[in-house]
C-alpha cells in the first residue's frame, strides 16, 4: 500500500455495499455507534449525520461521493458549519444548529429539491446542475474562510466560483448531510487542508515572481505569451516561483523549465488563444516516444521536455479554449492543456483543467510523480482524454475528478520501458464517449504493476475497466480493488491482440496478459447487452492466452434480453480494439476464449432481462 501524501481532518471512506444511508427516520443506533455520533440534546434525536474536525481559519477541501434518490421535499448533501463573532446571527442563518452546538452557524448549504442541486452564493440561491436518482455525484468544494467565499464542483465541474459564504465566519469545524423525505447514501467523505495554502508557502523562502508587478495584464484581452515566457526562463535561473494572482493570462504555449514552480492562485486563469500557430509542434529528442511520434500530442498550452524539479499548483485554472479545427483522430494537430516529457518528479497539484484541445494531460516518460486533487472538465468532442500516462513509472495519484471526452484515465506505451507501478485512488471517472480506466491502446512496452482502488466509473459510453496489449507489450500484475461502475456499455474488457504496429527500429512481437485481479467491484446500469469479452489470441497455428485472471468479490448487473445465441467471433484483426468491436458476444456476462486459469470467487453475475445465452461461455 502507496501511503497518502494527504493529511486528513477527517475521513469517511465505506467499503462496496456499505455506504452510509440517512433516511428520514434519521441514522441507525449502529451508524450512530460506529459514526460515534452523540446527540447534545435528548429532546431532539439523532436524524443528520455529522462530520466534526479541527477547527480551521484558513483554506480547507470538502470531498464527498454521494448518491440520492429525487424526491420533493430535497436532501441537505452537505452544510458547513463554523464559530460566529456574533450568537446572534444563528436566527438569521436559517439553519438548524440543535444538533452543532451554542454559536454554531451554516457558512456553506448544499441541498436538492426535485431533480436539482442547489447551493448559496452568500445568500441568493442558485440552481445548478439535474441529477438522476441511485446515480452516484462527486461533491468537490474549495473553502476559503478567511475571504469567506468557496468553489463548488459537481462531477469535476466547476458550477460555483468564488461564491459568497451565508455569513462569514471566523473558524469552520464541522460537516452535516441529511434529509427532510428523500434518502442519502454516503460512500466517501474527506475533509483535508491544501498541501500548500500559500504561495509563501510553496517558496519556502524562494524568490517569487510576481507577474503581475512585471508587466504582465491580466485582462483576458492582451496575448501575454512572450511576456510570461520571459520570466519562466528568469525563473528557472534562480530556482523560483512564477506568481499568477487574480485575472485570465490569454497564452499560446509557455515552456517550463528547470527548478520552476507555476503557482496559478485559486483567482488566476491562463486561457489559451484560438491560434494553433501560437503552439509549435514539440518531438522529444532524448525521449522519442512512438506515442508522441506517430499520431500522439505535439502541442500545447503548457510544455516542458526533459526539465528538472517542476511542480504546477495553486488552486487556479487551466483553459485549453477547446475548440480547435480538425477531424477525428488529428490528435498532432490540436493542442492539449499540459504535455510533459521525461520530467522526473513532476507535482501536479489543486488545479481545475477545462477545455483542451486534444488530451487534457499526456504525461510521458515522467518518473515520480505526485498528482493530487485536479479537477478535469474536458468534454469538447474529439479526442480529450483527460491524464494519459504514458510509459511513466512510480506514480501517485489521488482524490481527482475526471470528467473527459475520451479516455478518462489512460495508460499507454510507446516505448520499451512500458508503465510501471502506477498507483490511483479516491479518483471519479467519467468518460462521455470512451472508457473509464483504459491501459492501450498503444502498448508495445506493456504495464505492469499497477493499481487502482477506492474509486468510482460512471458514465462511460463503452466501457468501464479495459485492459488490452496489441502492439506486442507485457501487461502483468494489475490489480483493481474496491471500485463502482454504473452506467456503461460493458463492465471489463481484456484483450491481447496483434494490430501490427511497431516503433521504427524495434522487433514486431505479439505481448502477453497475465495476473490481473478484480476485487470488491459492484457494475450496474449497463446500458447494452454485448456481456465481457475477456480474451487472449490465436494466430498461425499459435495461441497467446490471457493467463491468471481472477475476479473475487465482483458483482454484475448484465443487461441480457438477447433472444438468438450470436455466432462465434472471429478472431480480432487490425480493428480498433473497442470493447464493442465483437458485436453482441455469445454470452450474457461472460465470453472467455484462449485463456487458463480465469477464477471467480464471492461473484454474484445477474442477467436481467430473459436472454437465450449463458451466462458463461468458455472457448478454447
Amino acid at each position: 500500500m502507496v501511503p497518502s501524501k494527504t493529511t486528513y481532518l477527517y475521513q469517511l471512506s465505506k467499503n462496496i455495499g456499505e455506504e452510509l444511508f440517512i433516511s428520514p427516520e434519521g441514522l441507525s443506533a449502529e451508524d450512530i455507534l460506529e459514526q460515534e455520533i452523540l446527540c447534545l440534546d435528548e429532546k431532539f434525536p439523532r436524524k443528520d449525520f455529522r462530520a466534526s474536525f479541527e477547527p480551521v481559519s484558513g483554506k480547507l477541501i470538502i470531498s464527498m461521493w454521494v448518491r440520492l434518490d429525487i424526491h420533493n421535499t430535497g436532501v441537505n448533501v452537505m452544510t458547513l458549519f463554523g464559530d460566529s463573532a456574533d450568537a446572534e446571527k444563528q436566527s438569521d442563518a436559517g439553519g438548524d444548529i440543535r444538533h452543532v452546538g451554542e454559536g454554531k452557524i451554516p457558512v456553506i448549504k448544499l441541498d436538492t429539491e426535485g431533480a436539482y442541486f442547489y447551493a448559496y452564493d452568500g445568500q441568493k440561491k442558485q440552481k445548478l446542475s439535474h441529477f438522476n436518482s441511485d446515480d452516484w455525484y462527486s461533491v468537490y468544494v474549495t473553502v476559503d474562510v478567511k475571504k469567506g467565499r468557496y468553489s463548488l464542483y459537481l462531477d469535476g465541474e466547476r458550477v460555483l466560483y468564488h461564491a459568497a459564504f451565508l455569513q462569514n465566519a471566523a473558524k469552520v469545524d464541522c460537516v452535516e448531510a441529511g434529509t427532510y423525505g428523500g434518502k442519502l447514501y454516503i460512500k466517501r467523505l474527506a475533509v483535508y487542508q491544501p498541501v500548500c495554502s500559500s504561495v509563501e508557502d510553496v517558496a519556502k523562502g524562494r524568490k517569487i515572481f510576481d507577474v503581475s508587478k512585471l508587466g504582465v495584464v491580466a485582462d483576458g484581452k492582451e496575448i501575454v505569451t512572450e511576456k510570461l515566457q520571459k520570466i519562466i526562463d528568469e525563473c528557472s535561473e534562480e530556482k523560483g516561483i512564477v506568481y499568477l494572482k487574480e485575472g485570465i493570462y490569454l497564452s499560446g504555449m509557455l515552456e517550463l523549465k528547470d527548478h520552476v514552480t507555476l503557482y496559478i492562485d485559486e483567482g488566476a486563469t491562463i486561457k489559451g488563444v484560438l491560434d494553433v500557430e501560437a503552439y509549435p509542434t514539440k518531438l522529444s529528442i532524448n525521449h522519442p516516444n512512438w506515442n508522441n511520434y506517430v499520431q500522439g500530442p505535439q502541442k500545447a498550452l503548457i510544455f516542458a521536455d526533459s526539465k528538472e524539479d517542476i511542480a504546477i499548483l495553486g488552486g487556479g485554472t487551466i483553459d485549453g479554449s477547446g475548440d480547435f479545427e480538425g477531424a477525428y483522430g488529428s490528435e498532432s494537430l490540436r493542442v492539449c492543456a499540459i504535455l510533459l516529457i521525461g520530467c522526473p518528479g513532476v507535482r501536479l497539484e489543486e488545479l481545475y483543467i477545462k477545455d483542451a484541445g486534444m488530451w487534457t494531460v499526456p504525461l510521458m516518460e515522467c518518473d515520480d510523480m505526485y498528482i493530487h486533487d485536479i479537477n478535469i472538465n474536458s468534454t469538447w468532442y474529439p479526442n480529450r482524454d483527460g491524464f494519459d500516462l504514458c510509459d511513466c513509472h512510480n506514480v501517485l495519484v489521488e482524490n481527482c475528478n475526471i470528467k473527459a471526452d475520451d479516455d478518462a484515465f489512460c495508460m499507454k506505451s510507446g516505448a520499451e520501458r512500458g508503465c510501471d507501478r502506477i498507483y490511483a485512488r479516491d479518483c471519479f471517472i467519467i468518460s462521455t464517449m470512451a472508457n473509464g480506466i483504459k491501459f492501450g491502446t498503444y502498448s508495445y512496452g506493456g504495464f505492469t504493476n499497477c493499481t487502482f482502488t477506492n474509486s468510482i466509473i460512471k458514465d462511460t459510453r463503452t466501457c468501464g475497466i479495459v485492459v488490452q496489449c496489441v502492439d506486442g507489450g507485457r501487461v502483468e500484475n494489475l490489480e483493481f480493488d474496491e471500485i463502482v461502475i454504473q452506467n456503461v456499455e460493458s463492465a471489463f474488457f481484456i484483450l491481447i491482440g496483434d494490430k501490427q504496429r511497431v516503433p521504427e527500429g524495434y522487433e514486431r512481437r505479439i505481448g502477453s496478459v497475465k495476473d490481473i485481479r478484480f476485487k470488491n467491484i459492484k457494475a450496474d446500469g449497463l446500458r447494452r447487452s454485448y456481456g465481457t469479452y475477456l480474451g487472449g489470441f490465436a494466430k498461425d497455428g499459435e495461441v497467446y492466452p490471457i493467463e491468471n485472471i481472477s475476479f473475487e468479490k465482483v458483482d454484475v448487473v448484465y443487461k441480457g434480453g438477447i433472444l438468438e445465441v450470436p455466432a462465434t467471433p472471429e478472431e480480432f484483426g487490425l480493428q480498433y480494439p473497442e470493447s464493442n468491436c465483437f458485436g453482441l458476444l455469445p454470452a450474457s456476462g461472460y465470453y472467455i476464449r484462449h485463456a487458463k486459469n480465469v477464477s471467480f470467487k464471492d461473484c454474484n453475475t445477474i442477467v436481467a432481462l430473459p436472454d437465450e445465452r449463458d451466462m458463461i461461455v468458455i472457448d478454447d
